[in-house]
């Protein structure tokens, strides 16, 4: 176990990705990278289409019974990171939904964006990962070489050249990549989710019928999801 994970072809690969992801990334992208590691691990990071067209169909009829879409400047504060409210208040200031739709459709460009570069940090990770592995195997390699007439220090330098392309292919294939597939799924829901929210927010305050609300919600859970 030891020798699997052997310090110096750790450093070597870890070291070494971090060096080369710091110079051709931005640390800001490393940490939204890291950001979004962590919101996929959440188990209620994003609400189900169910519960999105729940909530709108709530605020329609809330709308409906109490005068229209000002009635909803306090409803849900927190639903989907805040956009719900976002999504409320351009309707109201824009008071045309062609207006709304663009600011709104603006926010979930640079979120799909975002999303998609967090993705592209991890991809390049998992690309430079098993290169700096080979590199750890070469420099190991010339230290078995260069110790051959002492074998006490042949198993040191071998356990680093063997532990570094180790390191460096489970890094990218256990980690890397499966993490990369993952933010780009949870990025498809979350996108279906917030074009959920605009339509049913500009149907709302359009002052379309519930029933005709509910409608439009509906033909997002038909099909399988992302």
């Amino acid at each position: 176990g030891s020798n699997i994970m052997d310090r110096h072809g750790l450093f070597i690969v870890l070291g070494g990705s971090l060096a080369a992801m710091l110079t051709s990334t931005p640390a800001s992208m490393l940490f939204s990278a890291l950001k979004t590691f962590f919101w996929i691990l959440l188990p209620r990071g994003l609400p189900t289409p169910e519960e999105t067209m729940s909530e709108i169909i709530t605020l329609s009829r809330k709308a409906r019974a109490e005068g229209g879409l000002l009635a909803l400047k306090n409803e849900s504060p927190e639903f989907m990171g805040g956009f719900v409210r976002r999504a409320i208040e351009a309707a109201a200031a824009c008071g045309e939904t062609d207006a709304a739709r663009h600011i709104l459709e603006i926010e979930i460009r640079r979120r799909r964006v975002a999303r998609q570069e967090d993705g592209n940090v991890l991809r390049t990770l998992g690309t430079l990962a098993p290169m700096f592995g080979l590199l750890g195997t070469l420099v190991g390699m010339l230290k078995v070489l260069t110790t051959m007439s002492d074998p006490s220090r042949l198993g040191p330098a071998m356990a680093m050249a063997l532990s570094s392309a180790f390191i460096g292919i489970g890094m990218a294939n256990f980690f890397c990549v499966p993490v990369a597939g993952q933010i780009r799924l949870r990025a498809m829901r979350e996108m279906q989710l917030l074009e959920m929210v605009v339509e049913g927010v500009l149907a709302i305050a359009m002052n379309e019928p519930t029933y005709q609300v509910e409608l439009k919600m509906a033909s997002y859970l038909t099909g399988p999801a992302p």
